[in-house]
């Protein structure tokens, strides 16, 4: 492993992320919002749902193809860069979209096209980080994507106002972070080797691989239901509109990162240890966050919320990315592998919006029901992942 590879890694997960936090949590959901404010909820668990079910399918069919990719470039580098390129585009002209059907088409273009990049760039970790340095640069990583997420979501909220301006932005800070990582991080041009054609069955046999895809779809679910209707669960406490819910959502956001910060370094002293008990813990720690807000609905009950939950989860994804390539039941596509695992993640985001949708309407758009529904899922993944052997990984292939 080259010694800047984690620092890399982290800038370029931070870029990609920027991305989703923008416009996953404030962007779209303000935009759909002021082209129909009166059914908002509806039409933003429609577009969520429909571009994560198109995500969820070709996510997998991206890491295979990248596995089987073979070029003087090597294998990852071909698919980030034209994946930074087309999510670039459709991200700028998502900025100026004005109807709720423009919104929902730019993102149905957008969330596929930004997993053509993150596929590849996630096997770069399982290719070439060894496993006695699979924490450190996992959390290197993990870093980078929730401090992307806070602070595109917190960026998003100041310029909410000024969605063009900022999308433009946000594409130029990735094409150019992406060829960045390609120059300073080159892969090897390899001679193409044997390919696997029994991949997905190969997969799921394995009983550690399904236990991880339960255990993070049930955690991913859960915390979704309050991710994706932040901006409106803000509106509702604070009894304001959009534009000045944003700010606060910002606010939350920028306490949400550190404290993410401080749970992704701890993770990586703790988490090389046993990080099936640190994934445990951590998730019943964010469990316990989602009784905050249910006992006390307001602004300050919210930042509350993110102090716990934000590290409670920054320790989940740095020991979660960390154990499922540990699982990973190939040593040579890795891509295809992760996609897999990748579902879990996928799946959940496709289905919570209609979940949450449906709850707020038989509880008469009271949030607190989100909170609840959260807790459920977050408590059922614990006694899943607590089944899962302590893994010995092997070493990275490729």
């Amino acid at each position: 492993m080259h010694r800047t590879l984690p620092w890399s890694l982290l800038v370029a997960a931070l870029s990609l992320h920027l991305i989703f936090g923008a416009l996953a949590g404030v962007i779209v959901p303000g935009l759909v919002a002021q082209a129909d404010e009166d059914a908002k909820e509806t039409n933003l668990a429609l577009i969520m749902a429909a571009s994560s079910l198109a995500t969820m399918l070709v996510y997998p069919a991206i890491g295979a193809w990248s596995d089987r990719t073979r070029t003087r470039w090597g294998q990852r580098t071909p698919w980030i860069v034209v994946g930074a390129l087309a999510s670039g585009l459709a991200v700028a002209a998502l900025g100026r979209a004005e109807t709720v059907l423009a919104v929902g088409l730019g993102w149905l273009l957008v969330q596929p096209l930004l997993h053509l990049v993150q596929a590849p760039l996630e096997a770069v970790l399982a290719d070439r980080v060894s496993p006695s340095l699979r924490s450190r640069v996992s959390s290197s990583y993990t870093f980078g994507a929730v401090l992307g997420l806070a602070v595109g979501a917190a960026s998003a909220g100041l310029l909410l106002d000024r969605p063009a301006l900022l999308t433009a932005g946000l594409a130029i800070v990735l094409v150019v972070t992406m060829l960045g990582f390609v120059l300073v991080e080159p892969e090897r041009s390899e001679v193409p080797g044997p390919r696997t054609t029994q991949a997905w069955s190969r997969a799921w046999a394995i009983r550690d691989f399904r236990l991880v895809f339960l255990s993070r779809a049930l955690f991913t679910l859960g915390s979704q239901f309050v991710a994706g209707y932040l901006l409106y669960i803000v509106m509702d406490f604070s009894n304001t509109d959009e534009v000045t819910a944003g700010p606060i959502v910002g606010i939350l956001s920028a306490t949400y990162v550190g404290c993410l910060a401080v749970g992704t370094l701890l993770a990586a002293r703790i988490g090389q240890r046993d990080r099936v008990r640190t994934v445990m813990i951590s998730t019943g720690v964010y469990a316990a966050a989602l009784v905050i807000p249910l006992a006390t609905p307001s602004v300050g009950g919210l930042v509350a919320f993110v102090l716990v939950a934000g590290m409670a989860r920054g320790a989940f994804l740095s020991t979660g990315l960390a154990l499922m390539i540990d699982v990973l039941p190939s040593g040579t596509n890795h891509a295809r592998d992760l996609s897999v695992l990748g579902l879990a993640t996928l799946l959940p985001l496709t289905v919570a919006p209609l979940m949450a949708g449906s709850l707020l309407a038989a509880s008469g758009n009271r949030y607190s029901v989100l909170f609840i529904a959260a807790l459920i899922t977050s408590v059922g993944s614990i006694p899943v992942i607590g089944r899962i052997s302590r893994p010995h990984p092997s070493a990275p292939g490729g």
